[in-house]
């Protein structure tokens, strides 16, 4: 009885042995039987926002390749949109905070105005940073994008279009706007 006792302890021991050899030889990251790694497509870092660029990736579904290119880029485009716009509105909020106290409601809805007309213009000169297509096992085509858009570009043009303003040319001061737009856009930065 002593021996079979002894057997199950050793064989017990050998078991949690190998256990736990095998947990220390992997990753620290427990995996469950049947789970798969998924890559996620244009996922790395040089697919995300940086000190130059807002970047988005966004895909699009379709029977037809033409289709699926057409849905990812506009979801691209509406996705980077909204980014830049709320980062952009940040930065004008700030700027707005300088003019003074009699225009300053008129100085922050024109900075605004004039912020979304540089936004839809520049949007059109996004690059494209990276695309893959996929045909699935269905038959249907997925299509990944990732858009960039340099903020050095966007500065310019929102800069450019207030100091071309008759109302605000007077109280531009573009060396500030830049001051400002640099931090706020650190600011978003460290925030990701």
């Amino acid at each position: 009885m002593k021996k079979i006792l002894y057997f199950a302890v050793a064989i017990l021991f050998a078991a949690t042995s190998v256990n736990c050899s095998s947990s220390k030889s992997s990753k620290t990251t427990p995996i469950s039987e049947g789970d798969v790694e998924i890559s996620i497509p244009l996922g790395g870092d040089e697919y995300r926002s940086d000190k130059k660029y807002w970047r988005v990736v966004q895909m699009g579904t379709s029977t037809d390749v033409s289709m699926a290119k057409k849905v990812a880029l506009q979801n691209a485009r509406q996705e980077l949109a909204a980014t830049v716009q709320a980062q952009v509105k940040a930065v004008i909020e700030s700027y707005g905070q300088n003019a003074s106290a009699d225009n300053k409601t008129q100085a922050e809805s024109l900075y605004q105005e004039l912020t979304r007309t540089v936004v839809n213009q520049t949007l059109v000169g996004a690059d494209i940073a990276g695309e893959k297509l996929f045909k699935t096992k269905e038959g249907n085509y997925r299509y990944h994008v990732c858009l960039q858009l340099s903020k050095e570009k966007v500065a310019e043009e929102v800069a450019k279009q207030l100091s071309e303003d008759e109302i605000m040319k007077l109280e531009f001061d573009r060396e500030r706007f830049k001051q400002i737009y640099d931090e706020e856009l650190a600011k978003f930065a460290k925030a990701q």
